[in-house]
C-alpha cells in the first residue's frame, strides 16, 4: 500500500521526541561481549529489615542502602555514596538509618525524598521505626536518653529520664526500652498518648534487648542459668515466661502473635499462647538479630565462603531464599532477548540466577533448598529439574512467581536434562513406565503427549509450532521427526542416518550427518518439505548445531591446522552466509548456547569461571510468549489520555520526554474486541505498523497510556 507523506510526516512526529533522548533502554550493541556481574557483594553486619512490602540492608563496602521491592523483586539503593550508614530499618513507605554524623535519617520511598530528622547533639544508636513513629538512643554527657519522632508533626520528644536508657522500640501507642537506672538492665514504657514514663519489669538479673507489638513485650530475662524469653502487656500488668530449656534463647523479635529467636545457634520461630517452636535454620550468624513480618522472617548466615548471606523464609511455605547475594562457580548457561540464566554451584548447594541484561542485575531465582539442574530460558519463563523434588520447576519472571510442572504420584518422571523451552511451551522427556515426549504450556499447565518413544532422544527441540527430536535406530543409524504441534502430525523428515544433533529454526530444521568420512550440516525447508545440503565440504567436520530464529550456531574444524581443534560458526541461513562476529583472542569458551537474539558461554580468560554474553542481532520483545505487551496492569498503574488533548495542551512531548519508552503506550481502538496497545519502543522497531494503526483508527479515538 502506497502511504501519504502526511502519515509518514504524522508519525515520525509522534515519535520524535523518544528519539531525541536517546536510544530505547534495552539496547545492545551488537557483537559486544558482556560480562555479567556475579560478584554480589555479602552484606554488611550493619543491619537490615524487613516489613510489608520491602526489605532493607546494607551491602559491604558500601555507603548506600538496598531497598529490596518484595513484590517485584527489584533492588534500588537510597541515600547519599560519601557517607557510612547503620541501623537501616523500613515500615510502610519509610526507610530510616544512622548517618556517620551521627544523625537519624528518613526516606520517603514514595516520594523518592531524604531528610535529617534528629536535632539534638551526641552520638545517636539503636534506631527503630513503626507507624508513623521513630524512635532513638541518644548519649550525651548528661547520660544517654530515648527519643521519639512523629513523622507526620516533625514533632521530637525525649521520653526517658534516667540517663542510662538503650535499645527503644516501638509501636503506634508505646517506647519501650532497656534501663539501667537501677544497677542492673530492666524494661521501662512511655505511653505516646499519656506522655507517661512507666516501669514494665525490674527485678534482680537483667532484663534486656525489648521487642514490641501494639501492648506486648517479649524480651530476655538473664535472671535464671539460660536466658529466656519473657512476655509482658501494658494493658493487664501481667508478665509470664514464654520459652524454657537449658539453652539460650537471645535476640527476640515480634510482629503480631508471630516471634523468632536464636536458640543456642538455631532461628526459631514460635506463636505467643503456643508452647511448641519450629526450627527454621541452622548456625544462624548472632550478629545481626532476624526480624519477622507476617510469614516472612529475614536472617543472616555464612554460605560456604564464609560471606554473609541474607535470607527471606516463608513460614506458610517452610521453604526459604537468598537476597542480595549470588555466588559459586556459573555453568550450564542459557539466553533470550532479555534475559540469561545459569547454574551457580557451591560447595553445599546450587542456584539459578536470573540476569536481566536490560536492566543489568542478577537475581537467585531457586530456593534455598532446592537442588536445581540445566536451568532454560525462553522470553519470561525459566524451566529448571529440581533433584530434591525429581520434578521440572517453572518461574514466571514478571509475576516472580515459582510452579512445580511435574508430580511423580501422576507418573511424571522427567529427565534431567531433555528439555526445551521456547515461549511458554515446554517440550520434556517423560521417563516413565511408557516413556514418552511431553508438550507443557507453561502458562496453564497443560500437559499434553507429543509422541511415545524407543529409548532416550539423542536430542530434541521445540521452536514455534513445531518440535522435533531425534532418536537412535540401529547401530550408529538415527531418525529426525519433526512433529507439528497444532496439527498433531508427525513426519520423518531423514531416517536411519548418522545423526546425532537437530534443531529448528525460522521455517528449517538443521543437523549434522555423517556421510563420507566427515560430518557435515543439512537442513529440511518446513513449508516447501525439502532437504538440501546446509553446508558441506570434502573434509573436515561442521556438529552440534543450535539455532534461534534464521541463525545457525555451530563447531566446524574446517580451517583448523589440526581436525582436533573445533572453534565456533554462526551462520544466517536466511541471507545463506556467515555471520562476521567473534570472539575476543584471549576468550577459553566452554558450554557456548544460542538464544533470542544471544549468544550464552562460561568463559576463563581471567582464570575463574565467568558468564559472559553477545548480542548477535536486535532483541525481540521478550516480556511475553508472543513478544507483545505482559498481562494487563492492574487498576491504578497507569494514567489514560486522549491523544489529540495531550497535543492541543502541550504535555505530549513534556509526557514522553519523561517517561520510559517501553511504559508510554499508544492505545488504538480503545475500550474494543479490535484493541490494540504499541509502546513507543516497539513503534520504533515497527514504524510499519504504527503508521497503519495510526491511519486505521479515528485520531480523535487513540488513547494514551503512561504506566507506573
Amino acid at each position: 500500500m502506497k502511504r501519504k507523506p502526511i502519515q509518514g510526516w504524522l508519525a515520525s512526529a509522534l515519535l520524535v521526541t523518544s528519539l531525541w533522548g536517546g536510544t530505547p533502554a534495552f539496547a545492545e550493541s551488537i557483537g559486544d561481549e558482556v560480562k555479567l556481574d556475579q560478584s554480589q557483594p555479602e552484606i554488611s553486619q550493619a543491619g537490615f529489615d524487613i516489613a510489608k512490602d520491602y526489605a532493607v540492608w546494607i551491602n559491604q563496602d558500601e555507603n548506600m542502602v538496598t531497598l529490596y521491592n518484595l513484590g517485584k523483586n527489584t533492588e534500588t539503593k537510597i541515600g547519599s555514596k560519601s557517607s557510612k550508614k547503620t541501623s537501616p530499618k523500613v515500615d510502610g513507605d519509610y526507610v530510616v538509618w544512622i548517618d556517620e554524623d551521627s544523625s537519624v535519617n528518613l526516606y520517603d520511598i514514595s516520594k523518592g525524598k531524604e531528610k535529617r530528622i534528629s536535632e539534638s547533639s551526641g552520638t545517636i544508636a539503636d534506631v527503630e521505626i513503626a507507624d508513623n513513629h521513630v524512635v532513638w538512643s541518644n548519649k550525651t554527657s548528661k547520660g544517654t536518653d530515648i527519643y521519639l519522632y512523629n513523622i507526620d508533626t516533625g514533632d521530637e520528644e525525649k521520653v526517658s529520664t534516667s540517663g542510662k536508657a538503650t535499645r527503644p522500640v516501638v509501636s503506634e501507642s508505646y517506647v519501650a526500652w532497656e534501663d539501667s537506672r537501677d544497677g542492673n538492665a530492666d524494661i521501662y514504657y512511655y505511653d505516646i498518648d499519656t506522655k507517661e514514663e512507666e516501669a514494665a519489669v525490674t527485678g534482680r538479673g537483667n532484663q534486656i534487648r525489648p521487642s514490641i507489638y501494639s501492648d506486648t513485650i517479649l524480651y530476655e530475662n538473664e535472671a535464671a542459668e539460660n536466658t529466656q524469653i519473657y512476655e509482658y502487656d501494658i494493658t493487664t500488668g501481667k508478665n509470664k515466661k514464654v520459652t524454657d530449656g537449658s539453652t539460650d534463647k537471645n535476640y527476640v523479635h515480634l510482629y503480631k502473635s508471630s516471634y523468632v529467636y536464636i536458640d543456642d545457634g538455631d532461628l526459631k520461630s514460635a506463636d505467643l499462647g503456643k508452647s511448641s517452636s519450629r526450627q527454621i535454620d541452622s548456625y544462624i550468624f548472632k550478629g545481626n538479630a532476624p526480624r519477622v513480618y507476617g510469614n516472612y522472617v529475614l536472617y543472616s548466615k555464612r554460605n560456604s565462603d564464609k560471606k554473609l548471606q541474607l535470607n527471606l523464609y516463608d513460614i506458610k511455605e517452610k521453604e526459604a531464599v537468598s537476597l542480595g547475594s549470588v555466588v559459586g562457580e556459573p555453568s550450564q548457561p542459557d539466553g533470550s532477548d532479555r534475559y540469561v540464566v545459569y547454574l551457580s554451584e557451591s560447595k553445599r548447594d546450587n542456584s539459578v540466577v536470573l540476569y536481566d541484561t536490560k536492566n543489568k542485575t542478577s537475581q537467585i531465582i531457586s530456593k534455598t533448598n532446592a537442588d536445581p539442574n540445566h536451568p532454560v530460558v525462553s522470553n519470561r519463563y525459566v524451566v529448571w529439574y529440581d533433584y530434591s523434588k525429581k520434578a521440572l520447576i517453572s518461574y514466571d519472571i514478571q509475576r516472580g512467581r515459582e510452579t512445580q510442572l511435574t508430580d511423580e504420584d501422576n507418573k511424571q518422571e522427567p529427565s534431567d536434562e531433555i528439555f526445551k523451552i521456547d515461549g511458554s511451551q515446554l517440550l520434556w522427556m517423560n521417563d516413565g513406565r511408557r516413556p514418552e515426549l511431553m508438550i507443557t504450556d507453561l502458562k496453564t499447565g497443560e500437559h499434553k503427549s507429543a509422541s511415545s518413544v524407543k529409548g532416550e532422544p539423542l536430542s530434541i527441540d521445540i521452536y514455534g509450532n513445531y518440535a522435533s527430536w531425534v532418536i537412535e535406530t540401529g547401530s550408529k543409524k538415527a531418525t529426525v521427526t519433526l512433529y507439528d504441534i497444532n496439527r498433531e502430525r508427525q513426519t520423518d523428515i531423514v531416517k536411519n542416518v548418522q545423526v546425532e544433533d537437530a534443531a529448528i529454526g525460522d521455517n528449517f530444521v538443521v543437523w549434522s550427518e555423517y556421510k563420507n568420512n566427515s560430518w557435515d550440516l543439512f537442513q529440511y525447508n518446513i513449508s516447501r518439505e525439502r532437504t538440501t545440503d546446509l553446508l558441506r565440504y570434502t573434509d573436515r567436520d561442521q556438529m552440534n548445531p543450535q539455532a534461534s530464529r534464521n541463525m545457525v550456531f555451530f563447531k566446524d574444524n574446517r580451517l583448523s591446522p589440526n581436525a582436533k581443534n573445533f572453534y565456533y560458526e554462526l551462520y544466517d541461513v536466511e541471507d545463506g552466509s556467515f555471520v562476521d562476529l567473534s570472539w575476543n583472542d584471549k576468550a577459553e569458551v566452554t558450554e557456548p548456547r544460542i538464544g533470542g537474539n544471544r549468544i550464552v558461554w562460561i568463559d576463563t580468560r581471567d582464570k575463574t569461571p565467568a558468564v559472559y554474553t553477545m548480542a548477535i542481532s536486535s532483541p525481540q520483545d521478550d516480556d511475553d510468549d508472543n513478544g507483545g505487551p505482559g498481562p494487563e496492569p492492574e487498576p491504578g498503574d497507569y494514567k489514560q489520555y486522549v491523544l489529540v488533548d495531550m497535543m492541543a495542551d502541550g504535555t505530549y512531548k513534556e509526557k514522553m520526554k519523561s517517561t520510559s519508552p517501553d511504559k508510554f503506550v499508544f492505545v488504538f481502538f480503545a475500550n474494543t474486541k479490535d484493541q490494540v496497545k504499541l509502546s513507543v519502543e516497539e513503534a520504533i522497531d515497527d514504524l510499519d505498523r504504527f503508521i497503519d494503526l495510526l491511519t486505521s483508527d479515528d485520531l480523535d479515538n487513540i488513547m494514551i497510556r503512561i504506566y507506573e
